[in-house]
C-alpha cells in the first residue's frame, strides 16, 4: 500500500461485552458497561469466566498495534515441499503467529495430539526471527500431517489466505498460535459440518485459559447453546471470534478469502472475523456457533491503557466494516451499523446517570473508522477492499 510495515502481534487481542446491557444481541461495540474487576468504572473491560460482574461472552479481534500491511488481491498458493505428492485430507488447520516463537511449543503439541484420523496443519510464519521454525523443528519433527510457510508478510488476514491457498481439506480450521485445542476439537468441526448441511462456517467456542483476574482478562466466546445464523439483516448477533473458526474451504476461496486490510497487523487494524461472517450471510451461507468443543486461550490482556486502546480500535475497525458495505449500496447492513455502531457503542445508562465510562469515545472512534473507510477502494465482487487511497490512517484515539 505504500507505506512502511510496522511489525505487529500475529494474534488479534479481544475485547469483552458486557452481558449488563437491555439489548439482547449482545453488541461488541457495548464493552464499556462492564466496570473494571474491582467493580469500578476502569474502562473498557474483558468479559472473562473468572470476572463474576459479567455473566455471558461476546469478544471481536482486536490488534495491539497500528499497522500497514500490503494487501493482496489474490494469494498464490505456496509449495510445500514436505507435503508434496501426500493424499488429500478431510479437514487442515491454519495457524497464522508471528514472532511467538517461544511460547507456540502448547499449540502445536495439542495439534499434534488431534484424534482426528485426516486432517494436516499449516503454520504461516511470519517472524523476523528463527524461534517459532526452531519450535516447529522440536515439536514437530518429521511429521509428514504438518507444514511451515514462511512469509515476508504482515499481518493475520495475509496469513490466514496464505494457508488457505495451500490448504487440501474440504474443510479448513483457524486457530491463534497462543490457544490449545482439546484431542476431539477437529472432529467436532467435522460433526458440525456433516450435521448441518447448509452451515458454511463454524464460530466455535473459545475458554479463558487460568489466570489472576486482578492483572487482566483473557478473551473468550462460549455459546450457551448451539445456535444456527441465517439471515444478514440479524448480522448483529453473530459472535465468533477467530480463535476458533472453521469453514468449507470452497466457500471460502468463493467468498474471496479474509480481507486483507482488516484485521491484527492491517491498517484497518481489526475486524476479519466479522466482515467475513458478514459477508457469508450476505451470500446465502449458514453460519453455526458451537460451545464445544473449545480451545483453551491463554492471551492475557492488562487492564488500563491497553484494553481501552483495544477497545477504540475494535470501535474504529467495526465504522471501517459497515461503511465499506454501506458503499457499495448494500442497506441489509444498515441494522448492524445502527444496533452496533450508533446504538451499541454508547453506555447509554451511564451517560444519563453522568457516570464514566459513557463510551463517547469509542462512538468517536466508530466514525473514524467509518471515515476511514473512504481511503480504500472496494472490490464489489468479492466485498474486500482491494488498495488505499490515500498513505495514512489516523489511529482509533485520533
Amino acid at each position: 500500500m505504500g507505506a512502511a510495515r510496522i511489525p505487529t502481534l500475529n494474534v488479534p487481542a479481544m475485547v469483552g461485552i458486557c452481558p449488563d446491557s437491555r439489548s439482547a444481541i449482545g453488541s461488541a461495540a457495548e464493552r464499556d458497561r462492564c466496570p473494571g474487576p474491582t467493580g469500578t468504572a476502569s474502562g473498557p473491560s474483558t468479559t472473562c469466566p473468572s470476572w463474576p460482574g459479567c455473566r455471558g461472552l461476546k469478544l471481536l479481534a482486536i490488534p495491539t498495534t497500528p499497522p500497514t500491511p500490503t494487501p493482496s488481491r489474490r494469494t498464490p498458493a505456496p509449495k510445500l515441499p514436505a507435503q508434496a505428492g501426500a493424499p488429500p485430507c478431510r479437514i487442515s488447520v491454519c495457524v497464522p503467529t508471528r514472532n511467538r516463537g517461544a511460547t507456540i511449543d502448547a499449540a502445536l503439541e495439542s495439534l499434534k495430539r488431534q484424534d482426528h484420523d485426516s486432517y494436516e496443519v499449516i503454520v504461516v510464519d511470519q517472524s523476523t526471527d528463527d524461534l517459532t521454525r526452531l519450535a516447529f523443528e522440536k515439536i514437530v519433527g518429521d511429521d509428514p500431517r504438518f507444514a511451515l510457510i514462511p512469509s515476508t508478510t504482515v499481518g493475520k488476514s495475509v496469513a490466514c489466505n496464505v494457508g488457505l491457498a495451500a490448504v487440501r481439506g474440504g474443510i479448513v480450521a483457524f486457530t491463534d498460535d497462543d490457544c490449545e485445542a482439546p484431542r476431539d476439537w477437529l472432529d467436532g468441526i467435522e460433526r458440525g459440518f456433516a450435521s448441518h448441511p447448509e452451515v458454511a462456517m463454524i464460530c466455535g467456542g473459545v475458554r479463558a485459559a487460568p489466570h489472576d483476574p486482578a492483572v487482566g482478562a483473557i478473551p473468550a466466546f462460549v455459546p450457551h447453546h448451539m445456535r444456527l445464523l441465517h439471515s444478514p439483516w440479524l448480522a448483529f448477533r453473530a459472535q465468533g471470534i477467530g480463535a476458533n473458526l472453521a469453514f468449507r474451504t470452497a466457500a471460502l476461496r468463493g467468498a474471496g478469502a479474509f480481507d486483507e486490510v482488516l484485521g491484527a497487523g492491517a491498517m484497518l487494524r481489526s475486524g476479519e472475523d466479522g466482515d467475513i461472517a458478514y459477508r457469508f450471510l450476505r451470500a446465502g451461507h449458514g453460519i453455526l456457533e458451537l460451545p464445544d468443543p473449545a480451545v483453551l486461550h491463554s492471551g492475557l490482556r492488562t487492564w488500563g491503557k491497553e484494553l481501552q486502546e483495544l477497545a477504540w480500535d475494535a470501535a474504529f475497525s467495526e465504522g471501517a466494516i459497515y461503511m465499506k458495505h454501506l458503499r457499495l449500496g448494500d442497506p441489509v447492513v444498515l441494522p448492524t451499523f445502527i444496533v452496533r455502531g450508533l446504538v451499541g457503542m454508547v453506555s447509554w445508562r451511564n451517560l444519563l446517570r453522568l457516570r464514566q465510562p459513557t463510551g463517547l469515545g469509542r462512538l468517536a472512534a466508530f466514525a473514524r473508522g467509518a471515515r476511514a473507510s473512504f481511503r480504500f477502494s472496494i472490490d464489489a465482487d468479492s466485498r474486500r477492499y482491494s488498495g488505499p487511497r490515500r498513505e495514512r490512517v489516523r489511529s482509533a484515539a485520533g
